[in-house]
């Protein structure tokens, strides 16, 4: 994906209490301070030009990777992603907002004042320092009493913590031992583990949180009625993500196009980064507190719809999501572990990101829905519905009605032995798709059907 508009974009803003510019060698220290302001007022970004070296680049941002972490306590996430435009290169960290402040760099509290990193006041730092008692402990720093590693899977943590040293840069006090692992991440605190250690670790963590429990389900026609497929999803959210990813895959269309001449091109309906993307936004961002709360895929012929529980951060909108907007994640330490784990790249700009897949695929834009349930992402596929999406009573109905022929609604509800309102969504979707046409109204409505072809084979498909 191209990332060269939204870079200029950054590039061509002014400085803000959430944006700051840095020039070529700008020392940790003084980068770690304003990172420590952005942590301490709502979050932000820096972007640090690392000149035209690509080798230089790679290392200034493993050098800031690795020592940063050093100069900010307590311990806290964020990012650090390399991007070109033209000849180039610039750093840039994105800072979410922090929920276990205050924080400080050599004993010093920073905050933002207008598009200034200063050192707090001690009436700022009261108010910060009050502002954090007020706040419950959220859900996942939760501990679970008595709990030990042993209800954990030690090879997962293990894999995490070799995953998170080389490709993240991320020093661990002993990589080898699961314990010390999960204390550096926050995820073993006095003596036990914490909610979220169980739900990215755990053996069997819907035991214990029967509400991460998540769901597929393909349903043959639009509106959501008789459905093909419907699975259900209970191991550590990592291996969750990955089954369900695969079952999406398994059930969404594949189109043939042909590119410069004969090559031909098999493109999913929907860009498959796109998706994970989603789906990763759900679990990082979802309400784990909610029993009654889940994550959800249902996969119809012309969308794909993710659904997850807890609304929006306070003071981001539906419309932020499409641009530059500030990070407040629900579940930091669970998205630290999706970050280390190479789930994610740049924290608060995966919104983003699926909108460019969807766009440079020629889909319509994605949309986004959220109330005090949850949100709701919506994939819409590009393409019209064709015969093979239509459900085995619709495909039936098209072979044995010559053209020309018709049929009524209560003749169609006896003969295939549905509903009047699935009778008249079965009918109305053979009307949109040009394969019948509706003549007269009330109890004379006729269905009759036209002379386009049925077509079962799917492009690309098996």
């Amino acid at each position: 994906m191209n990332t060269d508009s939204n870079i200029k974009q950054l590039l061509n803003r002014i400085e803000s209490a959430h944006l700051e510019h840095r020039a070529v060698g700008t020392p940790v220290a003084a980068l770690a301070e304003t990172v420590c302001a952005f942590l301490n007022s709502g979050g932000g970004t820096i972007i640090a030009e690392a000149g035209s070296s690509k080798k230089q680049a790679a290392t200034r941002k493993a050098e800031i990777e690795t020592e940063m972490r050093k100069l900010i306590t307590p311990a806290a996430f964020w990012t650090v992603s390399l991007e070109e435009i033209t000849s180039d290169t610039f750093l840039i960290l994105d800072v979410p907002a922090g929920r276990d402040g205050p924080y400080a760099v050599a004993g010093k509290i920073y905050m933002r004042d207008g598009a200034r990193t200063l050192e707090g006041t001690p009436a700022s730092i009261q108010t910060l320092v009050e502002a954090g008692y007020t706040e419950t402990e959220r859900w996942e720093r939760q501990q679970l009493p008595g709990a030990g590693i042993d209800r954990l899977q030690r090879e997962l943590i293990l894999d995490t913590a070799k995953t998170g040293e080389e490709k993240r840069n991320f020093l661990f006090t002993d990589a080898r031992r699961p314990q010390a692992v999960l204390a550096d991440l926050g995820l073993f605190r006095q003596g036990a583990i914490t909610n979220a250690a169980e739900v990215l670790f755990g053996v069997r963590p819907a035991i214990q949180f029967p509400q991460i429990r998540s769901r597929v389900t393909v349903y043959a026609a639009h509106k959501g009625s008789d459905f093909v497929d419907s699975q259900v999803f209970e191991c550590p959210v990592f291996e969750m993500l990955e089954k369900m990813l695969a079952m999406v895959k398994k059930h969404t269309p594949v189109a043939s196009l042909f590119r410069g001449g004969l090559r031909r091109v098999d493109q999913p309906a929907y860009p498959e980064e796109a998706v994970r993307e989603g789906l990763v936004n759900a679990f990082a961002h979802r309400d784990y507190a909610d029993f009654g709360g889940s994550v959800t895929i249902d996969l119809y012929p012309e969308r794909l719809v993710i659904w997850n529980a807890g609304a929006l951060p306070p003071g981001i909108k539906v419309g932020d999501l499409k641009r530059e907007h500030p990070s407040m994640p629900r579940n930091p330490d669970i998205v630290q572990v999706f970050w280390l784990r190479e789930y994610m790249e740049r924290v608060g700009r995966g919104t983003q990101n699926i909108v460019a897949w969807c766009k440079e695929a020629g889909l319509p834009a994605p949309s986004w829905k959220s109330d005090d349930a949850g949100v709701v992402l919506t994939f819409k596929y590009g393409q019209k519905v064709g015969a093979d999406e239509f459900n085995r009573r619709q495909k039936k109905l098209l072979s044995d009605l010559g053209t020309g022929e018709s049929i009524k609604l209560p003749a169609y509800q006896d003969q295939y032995m549905v509903s009047e309102r699935q009778g008249r969504r079965d009918l109305k979707e053979l009307v949109e798709a040009g394969y019948m046409h509706r003549e007269g109204d009330g109890p004379t409505t006729v269905f009759v059907r036209l002379d386009k072809p049925l077509n079962p084979a799917k492009p690309g498909q098996h």
